[in-house]
């Protein structure tokens, strides 16, 4: 048996010996191929923060230009109204003049034949001329605030006209920046075209599991809910990853690559608004559903909308009567509601940067925007998360 043995380990000894550099050879490729495949992820992921910091570059342009023009429309409409008074008051100044016009006239011309001619003691004739004098000089003070509100209408009809021309500019500037920046969500939606199998479908069962709730309490809570069950998920799939790492060790195999790391979300350099508006109701005022349990802003048609926060697109899509809404995971259990877009720029499962585009208000009316922040479930102050510019 013993020399069976030897005489097969003499027979294949040749064959093994040129199995072993083989192996190895096989070994240092897939090793080579995975090296250049961790590469490539993390040249992917340099890239999506370059990307990610252009459209919130270009959303910030499209915002301060947004911002230029509600400044100058606001001044037009204050030269516009003060145009409106001084014209009025010039009106009533020449109403109150036109009536005695012909008689100052006259009366500036020769006033002290006039009253010698009348059949009146002398002491009355000096009276009589004296209150001419004054009638005059007061006549004289009507013209010149006449002349005055003449010429501060006409100063504030030139004021007018210039802030409706830097508004038209601002305007000019926000389309123009709003369609560059239309250009590079454009790309990144061809990018986002290329998730994972696995990520769109997580990202549509969160999507569907919102979109069937009756409520947007109901909605956060599933959303919650689908958020615990994919966290599980993953860290199953993560678990498995491992022991298959170990498995590949021990049969002295190259181990998986590790998973290409998510962008780092860049945090926000302060809270911003999230559109360029005003705040019309704030956390917590009255109304007739009782306190609010968000922030609505009023903004110009067509407004860019901004994301507060860095995190996780939870949902994207239209949703009751909230229009379409975009609900952000914005991490240790805090979700940011923006409702009432006409447009989604962003989908669901996509990571987003603080001051990455999101989408759209409605571009005719005045539009409005409303924010609500929830922490664990329960309605919290937006204004830590969100400058309410007040």
């Amino acid at each position: 048996m013993i020399r069976l043995l030897a005489l097969l380990l003499l027979l294949m000894g040749p064959a093994l010996a040129q199995d072993v550099p083989a192996a190895r050879r096989a070994a240092e490729a897939e090793r080579a191929a995975a090296a250049q495949a961790a590469e490539r992820a993390r040249e992917a992921a340099t890239q999506a923060q370059q990307l990610a910091a252009e459209r919130i570059a270009g959303a910030a342009r499209v915002q301060a230009a947004e911002r230029a023009a509600l400044a100058a429309g606001g001044r037009a409409e204050a030269a516009r109204r003060a145009e409106a008074e001084a014209r009025a008051e010039q009106e009533r100044i020449a109403a109150e003049l036109a009536p005695l016009m012909p008689l100052l006239m006259r009366l500036a011309a020769q006033p002290a034949p006039i009253l010698l001619a009348a059949p009146l003691p002398p002491a009355e004739v000096a009276m009589g001329l004296a209150a001419l004098r004054a009638m005059l000089r007061e006549a004289q003070s009507m013209a010149e605030a006449l002349r005055t509100a003449e010429a501060r209408a006409g100063a504030e009809a030139q004021r007018f006209a210039e802030e409706r021309r830097q508004r038209s500019l601002a305007e000019a500037e926000a389309r123009q920046a709003s369609i560059q920046l239309d250009r590079q969500l454009e790309a990144a939606r061809q990018q986002l075209a290329e998730r994972s199998a696995a990520e769109r479908a997580a990202a549509a069962r969160a999507e569907e599991a919102v979109a069937r709730a009756q409520s947007l309490e109901e909605a956060l809570a599933r959303l919650e809910r689908e958020q615990a069950r994919r966290a599980e998920a993953e860290r199953r799939a993560e678990a498995e990853r491992r022991r298959e790492a170990e498995r590949r060790v021990v049969a002295q195999r190259p181990p998986l690559p590790e998973p290409a790391p998510a962008p780092a979300l860049a945090p926000s350099a302060g809270p911003s608004l999230p559109v360029a508006g005003r705040l019309v109701r704030g956390f917590n005022s009255p109304g007739e559903g009782g306190p609010a349990k968000g922030m609505t802003f009023a903004a110009s048609p067509g407004a860019r909308v901004t994301a507060p926060c860095g995190g996780s697109v939870a949902f994207a899509a239209p949703f009751r009567s909230y229009g379409r809404m975009v609900i952000l995971d914005c991490g240790q259990g805090q979700h940011l509601v923006l409702a009432g877009m006409e447009r989604l720029d962003v989908s669901a499962g996509q990571r987003v940067q603080a001051g990455e585009p999101v989408g759209v208000l409605p571009g005719a009316g005045t539009p409005t925007l409303y924010v609500e922040l929830r922490r664990r479930g329960e309605a919290v102050d937006p204004r830590p998360l969100v400058r309410a510019g007040a």
